[in-house]
């Protein structure tokens, strides 16, 4: 076990406020992982607040572990050091339970490298009971946890504030009392949301359709995942602050969950229905307490300028002394009153999301958002003195066409454009940078049944986005590379087949995983799906109802757009009660 490696978690526990550090004593040991580096994971508001609830529940201990990054690998190797959690520098093997937050389809292999190096076998049927117990929840899972089936005893589905102790309260409690088997029937039978993948089997058709996702004997036919009802009983904020997290030491608050504008390619906007902001009261008061730790207040949710409150809460932070940070805006829903209250909170850069270049394509996602829209977005931040602009585009999504790919080219153009002209010469926005990232279709969207556009289509149409912009000194243009969409295509939307390639990838890499699978990854990746297959996912019971999300789907081929989500007066979706 490598020296070096545990004084360096050493010094990084010692530069964190808000760390809990405890002698296990009779308490239920459970390590936290986050299959990401450790910048990443502690920018994470669920991993920070299931660490925090754990902590506080007499009779559990909670630590973290995160994956080392690409400079301490080989050390790991070798030394053959296993993955060591933070507040001990203890082997993951010594836990009661292993426990991995997933918010990303990306980050599911990286699971199999964690338990590979901990010692731990990969295979839930290959560990006995002196093994820990392997859990796993988190966003990517309650979209589609197969891909992970094989390697997970149980996974809770759904947020975890209202699920998680109960969830760990119950292994605590029976771990040692029954044998695993019953004990994780048990646990499906007692918790809700709780779903054990040995608990079914799922049977294929002759073409490599999923026939049947069979339950067996106790087990439920479908696992409903946990919603909050009240976000006022919970508020989520950071629990720690960590000087080398990807947001530095400023402390975060969660605006709110969910999101109302019904984006067909976001599954944020359908599974975390009904939208739910969090009152300004509530905020305000945990605003004041993480002023006492530090100076600036990170907004976050999925579209910031969408609460509400936004305004009161900026001047409420500028007036006890604060600094600002903030993630998305909404282009239809800020101002120059906005900006500039943004731009006192020493707010350098603004994000914006049109997603799509042309006016008919964002139709098609049900954006509502047009180009005047985005260029006086554009314009109040630039004559607030916001100058800096990121702005998030897709390639590869359905119905797009070349033109309107070159079109994005153009709206940024235009957007320069405006703020100069507007500003009469006195304004322009200094740095304009584009993420432009390949469109994966996700599970509970109206758009799971579209295919993945071909890996070499996608580099053209890249190269298509940077020739339009080639030669503009304030653009920068930031793409992924269309390879690796491909695998997270194919996490996102595959079964447990896919849970057997991504094994073959962990001991031999992607290239041969793909040549050697029996099942052509193409399959899961690049088929259009029939209107009434059955998902490897569609076990979840989110609410929505089915053919809402094929509705949306049609409006979308036809290039129309439906109304936000509005709780009060709709029922179309089927999570506020049933259809009409």
């Amino acid at each position: 076990m490598s020296a070096k490696l545990k004084a360096r978690l050493k010094r990084l526990l010692s530069q964190e406020k808000g760390a809990v550090v405890r002698e296990w004593g009779a308490s239920f040991p459970i390590a936290l992982v986050y299959p990401n580096i450790y910048p990443v994971a502690m920018g994470n508001l669920g991993f920070q607040s299931l660490y925090r609830l754990l902590n506080d529940t007499p009779g559990l201990v909670c630590e973290r572990a995160f994956l080392p990054d690409a400079a301490e690998w080989p050390e790991y190797v070798r030394t053959r050091t296993p993955i060591l959690t933070l507040e001990s520098q203890r082997p993951l093997k010594d836990f009661g339970a292993v426990a991995f937050s997933i918010s990303f389809e990306p980050d599911y292999p990286r699971v199999l490298d964690i338990l590979a190096q901990s010692g731990i076998p990969l295979l839930a049927v290959e560990r006995g009971a002196e093994e820990p117990l392997i859990l796993a929840g988190g966003v990517a899972t309650f979209l589609n946890p197969e891909p992970l089936a094989p390697f997970v005893d149980a996974f809770l589905l759904g947020e975890g504030e209202i699920g998680g102790v109960p969830f760990f309260e119950y292994v605590a409690e029976n771990m040692a009392k029954k044998d695993r088997v019953h004990m994780l029937l048990d646990l499906v039978q007692t918790i809700p949301g709780a779903y054990v993948p040995a608990g079914y089997q799922p049977l294929y058709g002759e073409d490599g359709t999923l026939a049947e996702f069979a339950p067996k004997a106790g087990f439920p036919a479908k696992v409903r995942a946990l919603h909050v009802r009240d976000l006022l009983h919970h508020p989520s904020h950071s629990q720690i602050l960590a000087p080398r997290s990807e947001w530095g030491e400023m402390f975060l608050v969660e605006l709110g969950r969910g999101c109302p504008r019904g984006c067909r390619f976001c599954a944020a906007g359908f599974v975390y229905r009904p939208p739910r902001a969090r009152p300004a009261e509530q905020l305000l008061h945990q605003i004041q307490q993480g002023l006492e730790i530090s100076r600036k207040i990170g907004l976050v949710s999925t579209a910031v300028s969408d609460h509400p409150e936004i305004k009161q809460i900026c001047r409420k932070v500028l007036e006890w002394g604060g600094d600002l940070g903030i993630s998305s805006l909404r282009a239809d829903s800020v101002d120059e009153e906005l900006f500039t209250l943004l731009a006192q909170g020493k707010v350098k850069t603004v994000t914006l999301a049109p997603d799509a270049g042309s006016e008919r394509l964002r139709k098609v996602l049900n954006k509502h958002l047009t180009a005047e829209d985005l260029a006086r977005a554009a314009v109040a931040a630039a004559l607030a003195g916001i100058t800096h602009l990121r702005l998030y585009f897709m390639v590869g999504l359905p119905t797009e066409t070349e033109a309107e790919v070159e079109e994005i080219g153009r709206l940024v153009k235009y957007l320069q454009h405006r703020v100069v002209k507007e500003s009469q010469g006195k304004r322009k926005l200094s740095q304009i940078t584009l993420s432009l990232s390949s469109f994966v279709p996700k599970p509970f969207t109206p758009f799971q049944w579209v295919p993945f556009m071909e890996v070499e289509e996608l580099k053209k149409r890249q190269k298509l986005v940077r020739r339009e912009l080639r030669g503009i000194k304030e653009v920068r243009v930031n793409v992924d590379l269309p390879k690796w969409a491909y695998i997270q295509a194919l996490l996102a939307r595959g079964d447990r087949r896919v849970g057997k390639m991504m094994l073959t990838a962990h001991r031999e890499g992607w290239t041969e995983a793909l040549r050697k699978s029996p099942v052509n990854p193409d399959f899961f990746v690049y088929r259009e799906r029939e209107k009434d297959e059955l998902f490897p996912w569609d076990f979840i019971d989110h609410g929505i109802d089915k053919q809402f999300l094929w509705e949306e789907y049609q409006l979308a081929l036809e290039g129309k757009e439906s109304p936000p989500c509005q709780p009060d007066v709709c029922r179309r979706c089927g999570v506020c009660g049933e259809r009409r």
